[in-house]
């Protein structure tokens, strides 16, 4: 078996990736069919034959079991804490992280209520508390479950290996106790994050800040929700997730910068590997970013050997090591799309360009290096959307642009630059900083306007999800197995035909239905736990009706936003009194704002309008559309005269 770690690591990781989706139960008649393989094709193996087959069953059975002893150990009993107030000693392992008004940090519990016991929290404050990395806070808290009204949210909570969230029982300033905690190894590291962070808002706008602190930290608190919906839609939101791109800018720039200056390559090889280490504590040691350390790591070590490493071996040990750590992270969709992105260059890149530097041999030298270079850039980009698409389309709610190509064309090298300069200057002196800053700002400033421009194309968008497509995932398995089949018979299909005839099924299974439906107006009342609110769209135009109790449920409002495409609102109707309406008003542009007492009529698009009635604490609506006509009762009575009108095709 040439390749044993390609095998091992791709059997686990993707049996691991189904798993995550499936039932629990599900696992161990996997672990018993996996099982029965491995004893079945060591009885049938021959000498001489590949071990490929049986070592594919044993990773199964292994990946099976270590999902087991995670949610036996570490999972199960952690949840078996939420309800339940307790007296925690803990030490903070994060800075903190503002959001919607309020200061988070992760903590490690040391004890609870007085017993030594270990947990993982998310702590939410009102305010931020006057302590450091790694110091100690001693507190009487609330433990719930996160995302505990949010499947979607649970189950990313779930593979992120952080399950409870806390805050503190008791008012006023007196109610968290902090202790120092002495030095631990990962504070400076902390510390130095802090300090790249503070460095960046003090140097440039809070657009370009909020940039830079999500392409080098992957912390995109910054970023306007309407900006991260523009990155999103063009397909390149993967900036802002730590990976091989970062990494291989990063970690190969440091390695080619101490050769430029005269050090050995055997020396700079291990200094640019504790530069890797140093690169992935300083972004949490996230798990697309330790897939792409741990690779580039193995191609520096063969620097030491004078030894080319082969990379699909290198990538299936990357997955190997993750996943004996933490199974439940092959759920994390980054980290799909990062081995997805990689494994798509490893096979398909070369593979896609050959042909067309053959037919440009014959050019003169210019031109066909500049052409080489054109070819290059977009058979490594086509490369990586191969395995990507498909994936986005399962995992990813707002779907796919067909604007993605020529997208990661030109945004790609352009934030390339903005990022290796842009975190140089977070780490020089104020005055070198700032000069650099004339650079970077304006940079920065048309990167953002770029991917808003970009994102406001009317490119047709790639939707799906599970259930519809399951059969465009059938035929692309059968087209797959037919391929391999027609391999071992000794007569190969080229890959790049078998990759596009996927390719083609995925994209038309993903767009036609998104082109019939998307010209219907849809009613979705959405899950806010108080209250109604109702989102009205139809293709990328949405209005959001209503309110969920006293305030605006803008979390689920965005979410169901960003499931459409839509960056805006055409109409924002509030019937009482909404504190989170500012929110919404602050982060997306909104063409019409309805609030005031009286019956107003008012206009979506064609075929599509309503009724607005609002009288004190009584709000109503009265809603349209080429398919219905729906009422909607917000609070207190429903004016008389609407009280015989039927609800059609609503149910809530």
């Amino acid at each position: 078996m040439p390749r044993p770690f390609a095998v091992i690591g791709f059997s686990a990781l993707l049996s691991l990736t189904f798993l995550f989706f499936l039932p629990e139960w599900f696992v161990y008649p996997v672990l018993g069919l996996a099982a029965v393989g491995f004893v079945v094709s060591l009885l049938l193996h021959k000498k001489g034959q590949s071990t490929a087959v049986p070592a594919a069953f044993a990773s199964i059975a292994l990946a099976s079991l270590l999902l087991l002893a995670q949610l036996a150990v570490r999972y199960y009993p952690v949840l078996q804490a939420a309800g339940e107030e307790l007296d925690i000693r803990a030490r903070i392992v994060s800075n903190a992280e503002q959001r919607y008004g309020r200061y988070y940090y992760q903590l490690r519990t040391i004890s609870v209520n007085g017993e030594a016991k270990q947990l993982k929290l998310r702590l939410s404050s009102p305010y931020a508390l006057e302590a450091e990395p790694y110091d100690e806070v001693s507190y009487n808290g609330a433990i719930y479950r996160l995302g505990q009204d949010d499947p979607n949210l649970t189950t990313a909570y779930k593979a992120k290996g952080v399950y409870l969230g806390s805050y503190a029982q008791s008012y006023g300033e007196d109610r968290f106790t902090v202790t120092s905690g002495g030095f631990h190894i990962m504070k400076p590291i902390l510390l130095a994050q802090r300090a790249i962070a503070r460095n960046l808002d003090y140097t440039y706008s809070d657009d370009v800040a909020g940039l830079l602190r999500g392409m080098l930290l992957g912390n995109t608190n910054g970023l306007t929700w309407a900006a991260q919906q523009d990155f999103s839609q063009i397909g390149v939101i993967h900036l802002f997730s730590v990976s091989g791109l970062h990494m291989t800018l990063l970690a190969w720039s440091f390695f080619r910068l101490l050769c430029a200056l005269k050090c050995k390559r055997k020396l700079a090889a291990p200094l640019s590997m504790g530069f890797i280490l140093f690169f992935m504590a300083l972004t949490g040691f996230t798990a697309s970013c330790v897939r792409a350390g741990v690779m580039t790591a193995i191609m520096l070590a063969g620097e030491l050997f004078t030894r080319r490493a082969d990379t699909l071996n290198s990538l299936g040990f990357a997955a190997l090591v993750l996943l004996l750590f933490s199974p439940l992270s092959a759920g994390q969709v980054g980290l799909s799309l990062s081995f997805a992105a990689t494994l798509g260059i490893i096979l398909f890149s070369k593979r896609f360009a050959s042909p067309m530097k053959k037919r440009c041999k014959a050019l003169p030298k210019l031109p066909r290096k500049l052409l080489l270079a054109v070819i290059e850039s977009l058979s490594l980009t086509a490369s990586v959307l191969v395995l990507t698409v498909p994936i986005q389309l399962l995992r990813m709610t707002n779907g796919v642009s067909l604007i993605v190509l020529p997208a990661n064309l030109l945004i790609i090298p352009f934030a390339s630059v903005v990022m290796i300069v842009g975190g140089v200057s977070a780490m020089l002196p104020e005055a070198l900083r700032n000069a650099l800053a004339f650079l970077i700002e304006p940079l920065g400033q048309l990167l953002l306007k770029g991917a808003h421009l970009m994102a406001d194309l009317p490119a047709p968008v790639l939707r799906g999800n599970a259930a519809s497509l399951a059969i465009p995932i059938a035929v692309c398995a059968a087209i797959a197995a037919a391929a391999l089949v027609r391999r071992y018979a000794g007569k190969p299909v080229p890959l790049r035909y078998t990759a596009g005839t996927i390719s083609a099924v995925m994209l038309l299974a993903g767009w036609l239905p998104g082109l019939i439906t998307g010209r219907q107006t849809h009613i979705t009342q959405l899950e806010t736990g108080a209250g109604k609110s109702v989102l009205v769209s139809r293709g990328r135009k949405a209005a959001l009706l209503g309110c969920g109790g006293d305030q605006l449920p803008a979390g689920a409002a965005k979410r169901a936003l960003s499931e459409i495409g839509a960056r805006e609102l055409e109409l924002l109707l509030i019937p009482g009194s909404d504190e989170g309406a500012a929110e919404l008003q602050r982060d997306m542009p909104i063409q019409v704002i309805l609030e005031d007492d009286g019956v107003t009529p008012f206009a979506l698009w064609d075929g599509t309008d309503g009724i607005f009635y609002k009288n004190g604490d009584d709000a109503a609506c009265l809603l349209r559309t080429e398919r219905e006509v729906v009422l909607i009762q917000f609070s207190g009575e429903i004016p008389k005269e609407w009280q015989e009108v039927k609800r059609l095709g609503y149910g809530g």
